[in-house]
This record gives structure tokens, sequence and C-alpha cells, in this order.
């Protein structure tokens, strides 16, 4: 039975011979520099849905997801949904691996998530929504630079002041929004950062 709760719309047809042109571009937004609007260089998980892995899953998994979705970290979720960690390419490719692995006396193959990740309590560092909200894009670099890492998780609190996973802050998006040169050397790219944020 066709469901009579929605009308169809007015519809027509294109006339013969008046033109239909394509829509002009929108205006590009201005430049981001050091006093851009720190929110400006967020990604907001409010706008765009964080990708999660299990921290049972294999390192191979992991590089695999990153490089389809073409990001350089992943957040470590339980079953409901609760942050346990993030783990980056850092941590699943190159020397931490082979560190992990033969501190805890297992081949490579056998290390999961979890084994390499950044543990919500142990070592994550967070900004807080309330102050991003009046930072600007050179404030944020700072605070990336002093904890000597590539990513920042930004927090709100809910009414039971429970974290509530805002966004992050990843070196490597600042860098594509400034139009810098993208380098996989931390100290480098902070150096170009920081040299850009005095002109």
């Amino acid at each position: 039975m066709p469901d009579t709760r929605f009308k169809p719309l007015p519809w027509t047809r294109l006339k013969r011979g008046v033109p239909c042109y394509l829509p002009r571009m929108a205006k590009t937004a201005a430049p981001v520099d050091a006093n851009s609007p720190a929110l400006r260089v967020m990604t907001d998980f409010q706008q765009m849905t964080p990708i999660t892995i299990a921290r049972d899953a294999s390192l191979d998994d992991a590089n695999r997801i990153m490089a389809l979705c073409h990001v350089h970290y992943l957040l470590v979720a339980d079953g409901q949904r609760q942050l346990q960690g993030i783990v980056t390419e850092a941590g699943t490719k190159g020397h931490r691996p082979l560190a992990v692995a033969h501190t805890l006396g297992v081949r490579p193959g056998e290390l999961v998530v979890g084994d390499v990740m950044i543990k919500q309590h142990d070592d994550v560092e967070v900004m807080h929504l309330r102050d991003v909200h009046t930072a600007r894009v050179g404030n944020v670099v700072a605070t990336l630079k002093e904890l000597g890492t590539p990513y920042c998780l930004v927090v709100d609190h809910d009414e039971e002041d429970n974290h509530i996973l805002c966004g992050i802050f990843s070196l490597s998006k600042i860098e594509r929004e400034m139009g810098l040169a993208q380098s996989t050397e931390i100290a480098q790219t902070f150096s170009q950062v920081v040299s850009s944020l005095g002109h």
C-alpha cells in the first residue's frame, strides 16, 4: 500500500532553448595562518565520525585501515564506544612494535593494537574545548610542540562531568591547511610550522 503521508513535490522539465549553467564555485575560505581560529584546523567529531578500532585487532588490520582511510591514527574504543586510547602509525610500524615485542617476549606478528596504543589514562594529553574556542592556530602548534606529539585530542564535559570527545588536532592536517610540505619527521615538521608562524 503506498505511503500517503508525503505528497510529491511539484516538478517540471527544462525548457528547450533556455540555457542551464553549472553553479559557480563557492568562494574558498581565506588561507589558514597562525592567527586563524583554532577550530578551523580541528577535526570535529560531530561533523566527521572518528575511525575506531578494537584493542585486540592486529597491527596489520590497523595499518590496512589507516591506509584505506588515508589517516595516520585510529581511536581505540570498546563495544560501548568508550575511548581506550589512540594508536598511530609510529606505534604500528618501524622500531616501536619491535621494541614492544622484545619487551613482551613475543613475535612482532603476535602484537595487537592494545600492546602499542597510547592508553587513555596513562599517556593521552587533551585540550579542553572551552580553551580551543578562543585559541588561534599558533596556540595549537605551540601546544603540540610543548607536548612533543603530532596529535592532541579535544574534550568537553557532559552534565555528569564525563569526558566527551569533541575532536582532534593533527599536525599533518595543520600543515595541509597552511600549505606547507608534509614531512614524516616530527621535529622537522615543528620547525617548518613554527618558522612559518613568524612570518
